[in-house]
């Protein structure tokens, strides 16, 4: 049998105590925190507490901040002001006060950058309250209809009388 080898020479350890910092166990604070009731309890407090200037505010595009957006629709909206007074001149439009405020808003929005569904909406009012809508094809329809109808008749009628004169036809 033979002996055992001789250990290798190692350096001493530069930090003196032999231990190494990287190798060192890590302490999160939340871990800790998760292992008592108490921390428990404080961290289920933190988390259902409502937050202060949570993201943007409502009715905020993306892209925007509040400062940013308040004045491009104060903008927005003496420029949908001055369409609506255009608007009233020119298609003979009377709104009353309600009317006239409602159709402010809707070509304010209709303006904006907000989501297109919203400007979409707007846009449709405004045209419902300002354009009268065309009138529909089923009219024009029903009266074609109507007179073929009629037609068929007449001719049905006309046919069965020339049939009855014909005793040949009856016969087959």
């Amino acid at each position: 049998m033979s002996k055992p080898r001789k250990e290798r020479a190692k350096a001493p350890s530069r930090y003196g105590n032999g231990t190494h910092p990287q190798r060192a166990p890590k302490n999160n604070y939340f871990a800790e925190l998760m292992s008592t009731p108490e921390g428990r309890a404080l961290r289920k407090e933190w988390s259902s507490k409502p937050r202060k200037n949570a993201g943007r505010p409502l009715g905020v595009p993306d892209g925007h901040r509040k400062q940013t957006i308040e004045p491009l629709r104060e903008e927005l909206r003496k420029e949908a002001e001055k369409v609506v007074q255009v608007m009233t001149k020119k298609l003979d439009v009377k709104p009353d006060d309600y009317a006239e405020e409602a159709l402010v808003t809707a070509v304010e929005i209709m303006r904006s950058p907000d989501a297109t569904r919203d400007r979409l909406a707007a846009a449709r009012l405004v045209l419902d309250f300002t354009k009268q809508k065309p009138a529909t094809k089923s009219e024009m329809a029903i009266s074609q209809a109507e007179s073929f109808l009629e037609g068929l008749l007449m001719e049905e009628e006309h046919n069965g009388q020339e049939a009855a004169k014909d005793p040949k036809e009856t016969a087959h």
